[in-house]
């Protein structure tokens, strides 16, 4: 199983629909229409191939393509493929000093995937199996289609496609200069949709306190699921603060690089919701340490995004936990997910199940 070539590539998907959030937006402010998704494909010398990915949507892209190239091809040759552990710890330790996260952690989530898919192909089971097998499906929620852009009109429309698919509920987005704005989308939607549909709205990291705070007793009044990213990432004691004067549960972790940022939120009790991204933390062998912290705090875990990879952790190791539908790298991979009376159900081939042809890479290429 020893790893004989790493390969490197770099696409541009066009999103489904163009998005905008509180802290993501393209030229001027206006709506992203592109996603970048650095890739590896790794095959040892037995001649198994896996696959992994890291996404980027405002800068960084070609980095993760370079990490992957220049840094990290050069550690992996020759390795064992199945000792994904120590090859995570390798890697992360060769490059702590300038990549504890951001492109250097897609890049490793990239290269960690690729071994998991491996590793499961080698023992012939879906990864999910491989991990555990603690269920077979998990609720799903409709998350791409409440941007900030968007009318009220608009956004029902979505949402409609969503209900009709008896998906657990919705997220959007919230952000605006005048958090009065955002009261009243969300107003509006909770009318439309009933007082029984499940809602969560997404800050992205907009506020200060005093402001996230008001906007946290109102959503409360309009049975909010959950009020996402409230502040700055790097703020825990104001998250933490924030938890303490809010019923509203405050979900964070998309932003998170590793299990020690979780760690210290979990310490401060500055989340009640967890929510890794699989590629912003390095992939799939420290998201399983992040599942068990949260665990162990008693912390629901909601990962974030990337559904394709993340259904094999939260139907391998979570008892419980919603995967938000978001399809943003959809179009790189040759089937789509499966979903089923609002359940999403992991693919049954051995390792990811997940293919990127030879002919959609040569047409997102960069």
């Amino acid at each position: 199983m020893k790893i004989a070539k790493v390969e490197a590539e770099l696409l541009k998907l066009p999103l489904p629909r163009p998005m905008q959030s509180g802290s993501s937006s393209g030229k001027k402010g206006g709506p992203v229409t592109d996603i970048y998704m650095g890739m590896t494909r790794i095959t040892t010398e037995s001649g198994i191939m896996g696959i992994g990915y890291g996404w980027t949507l405002l800068g960084g892209a070609r980095a993760i393509k370079s990490f992957i190239e220049h840094d990290y091809a050069p550690l992996l040759i020759g390795e064992n493929a199945l000792d994904n552990e120590r090859l995570w710890t390798k890697l992360n330790r060769r490059l702590q000093t300038v990549g504890r996260a951001g492109a250097a952690m897609e890049a490793q989530a990239a290269v960690d995937m690729a071994l998991w898919d491996i590793k499961g192909k080698a023992a012939n089971l879906p990864l999910y199996k491989l991990l555990g097998g603690t269920r077979e499906c998990a609720p799903v929620y409709g998350s791409d289609g409440g941007w900030l852009y968007m009318s009220v009109k608009e956004m029902l429309a979505v949402f409609d496609e969503y209900m009709n698919q008896n998906m657990m509920g919705v997220k959007f987005k919230i952000g605006h200069a005048d958090p009065k704005v955002d009261i009243a989308r969300v107003r509006q939607v909770r009318k439309a949709l009933g007082d029984d549909v499940w809602i969560a709205v997404d800050a992205n990291q907009k506020w200060d306190y005093p402001t996230a705070l008001w906007v946290g007793r109102e959503l409360e009044q309009l049975g909010v699921a959950w009020f996402e990213e409230p502040l700055w990432c790097d703020d825990i004691p104001g998250h933490a603060r924030l938890a303490r004067d809010l019923d509203i549960p405050i979900a964070m972790g998309e932003t998170l690089a590793s299990r020690y940022e979780f760690n210290a939120y979990i310490r401060e009790d500055a989340a009640d919701i967890l929510q890794p991204d699989i590629c912003r933390v390095g992939g799939i062998t420290e998201m399983l340490k992040i599942v068990t912290l949260g665990q162990v705090a008693g912390k629901p875990i909601a990962p974030h995004h990337m559904m394709e990879s993340t259904i094999h952790v939260a139907c391998g190791v979570m008892e419980s936990g919603p995967i938000e539908y978001m399809p943003w790298v959809s179009a790189a991979f040759s089937e789509d997910v499966i979903i089923r009376d609002g359940l999403m159900y992991p693919p049954q081939k051995p390792g990811l199940g997940l293919e990127i042809s030879d002919d959609t890479i040569a047409k997102y290429r960069i």
